[in-house]
């Protein structure tokens, strides 16, 4: 791609009202012109023309929600996604442990007793079994359980005498022993004992990362990660070679931390800035663990686990507000969002340019929508969780179903929503996301949960660009293809916005551009 490049015979949309072009004009790294049959332009005659053959573009698509360093981390590590049985699952761990030496741990994650064919949990014992005297640290799918070994409560200092530590179970045998099963905050007392990775190897975890974001269009990412990410990435800014444009949100216990500097919110470079706090609310509906106001079905006394209370989140809000950075609250129970709108309901709204977010808002009671709205806050959601979660949801929410995920509800209120992955939660795959917005199915399938809540293409497509945007208080500049605005944008095989939802799947990522620069193209593409 030259340094002036004008795109032509093609599709753009700009994400601006609607309007759809033909043509874009690019120089260096920023956007000069965008209309239509701008090739003919006198004022670009010195511009490469690229003829894009009727192919679309878009704007680099923004992942509201990832843990980007842990995502990179994860390709490190043994995966158990999709696994049927805990039978394969050990399998997998043996093999991928016979390559570690001795004093390593095994890492990994993935696995989910739901989605097992015969729905079981696992233990210490099995894994004590394939590991060979290594210490196990496995996540669950939805990362708020884990599956340890023996040598890892060893480690650890866990036993029977170990208390459940705030926001967190430790699941026991029937002798009291435990189990090897460590819920929300409980798992954190084995986490904390496994070693750093080398630099080298999380130099080069990372770099797969970028590149693997760049095939799926991906220019840009929310980060929820810890200190070692937070510190990882300020590293990688001061060299400029981050590779997206990450807006990081450090994790609430590093407030006093930040407290002792000078930061604030909005600092950071073009790549590499800095956008709120992360708080926990609740936990997950995969671990039974989200807040709610009924029971789980099938349970006598479980309404999941409440990791902050609302008292406890209003003065995190608050502290938060103090240093200038807003809050992203993780909820997914209707009474967790319920406790994080009372919360803010209840805090001081500082004018720090940006506003609190609810992460996940999976469930929502129909009258918090309007409060949602009222409040302005940010409903942060992860479509492709919808149709990977229809088991989870009818097996233990049942009727309240019809109350989760509702895009169309929350956009008919003109609620803001901004769409991510949850990535290594979920692939990271803005395409698959639209689709799974647009169907409410998964791939292939036609069972469909609550369709009256389906959007269409081009709203999903706005809420994986501008929406982004709009949650980190940076829509002035970035998310839409106007001039002035970076020379972010991907080339799409086809128009998504017009397709049959069924063909969204078919969609591929042409080209990834950053910043004006060629981060990823197919064979066919040539400029």
């Amino acid at each position: 791609m030259k340094a002036k490049s004008l795109f032509y015979n093609t599709v753009i949309h700009t994400q601006a009202d609607g309007l759809a072009v033909n043509s874009m004009a690019v120089s260096k790294n920023r956007i000069v012109a965008v209309g239509n049959n701008l090739q003919h332009d006198p004022d670009f005659k010195t511009y490469d023309r690229v003829d894009l053959k009727g192919k679309t573009v878009v704007p680099g698509f923004v992942d509201a929600h990832t843990h980007f360093y842990y995502f990179a981390m994860a390709l490190g590590k043994v995966d158990l996604d999709g696994l049927d049985s805990v039978e394969k699952c050990l399998s997998r761990i043996r093999k991928f442990t016979s390559g570690l030496s001795k004093n390593r741990w095994v890492l990994g994650g993935g696995y989910s007793p739901d989605r097992f064919r015969v729905r079981m949990e696992p233990d210490r014992y099995m894994l004590d079994r394939v590991t060979g005297g290594r210490p196990a640290f496995m996540f669950s799918k939805d990362q708020h359980t884990a599956w340890v070994n023996s040598r890892a409560l060893q480690l650890a200092g866990v036993t029977r005498r170990t208390p459940d530590p705030p926001g967190g179970k430790i699941d026991r045998l029937a002798n009291g022993e435990p189990s090897g099963i460590l819920r929300e905050t409980a798992y954190q007392l084995v986490y904390h004992k496994i070693p750093p990775p080398s630099r080298y190897d999380v130099n080069r975890f990372y770099r797969q990362a970028v590149q693997y974001a760049y095939t799926r269009g991906v220019t840009g990412v929310h980060s929820f990660d810890g200190p070692e990410g937070f510190i990882y990435f300020s590293g990688l800014a001061e060299k400029g070679t981050v590779g997206l444009r990450i807006n990081y949100y450090f994790p609430v216990n590093m407030l006093p931390q930040i407290r002792k500097t000078c930061v604030r919110y909005g600092m950071g470079t073009d790549f590499f800035r800095l956008a709120g706090v992360k708080v926990f609310s609740d936990g997950s509906l995969g671990s039974q663990s989200a807040l709610c106001f009924n029971r789980y079905i099938g349970s006598r006394d479980n309404y999941g686990l409440e990791v902050t209370s609302a008292k406890e989140l209003a003065g995190i809000i608050n502290s938060a507000g103090k240093l200038g950075f807003p809050c992203a609250i993780h909820a997914i129970g209707d009474r967790a969002v319920a406790n994080v709108l009372d919360a803010v309901e209840n805090s001081p709204s500082p004018d720090f340019g940006a506003r609190h977010r609810i992460e996940h808002l999976q469930l929502i009671r129909r009258k918090d929508v309007a409060r949602v709205k009222r409040l302005g806050v940010i409903a942060s959601m992860q479509p492709s969780h919808c149709p990977s979660d229809i088991y989870l949801i009818r097996r233990y929410w049942g009727k309240r179903g019809a109350n989760a995920f509702i895009f169309r509800t929350l956009i008919d209120r003109s609620v803001d929503l901004a769409f991510g992955s949850d990535v290594p939660i979920e692939p990271m795959n803005p395409i698959e996301g639209i689709a799974a917005a647009v169907r409410r199915a998964r791939k292939g399938s036609r069972d469909t949960l609550y369709p009256e809540q389906r959007i269409s293409a081009a709203e999903a497509l706005y809420r994986f660009t501008v929406g982004p945007a709009v949650a980190v208080g940076q829509q002035h500049c970035r998310g839409y293809l106007l001039p002035g605005y970076p020379a972010d944008f991907v080339l799409l095989s086809q128009d998504i916005t017009k397709v049959a939802p069924s063909r969204i799947y078919d969609t591929r990522v042409l080209a990834t551009v950053l910043d004006g620069k060629v981060k990823y193209r197919s064979r066919t593409v040539d400029f």
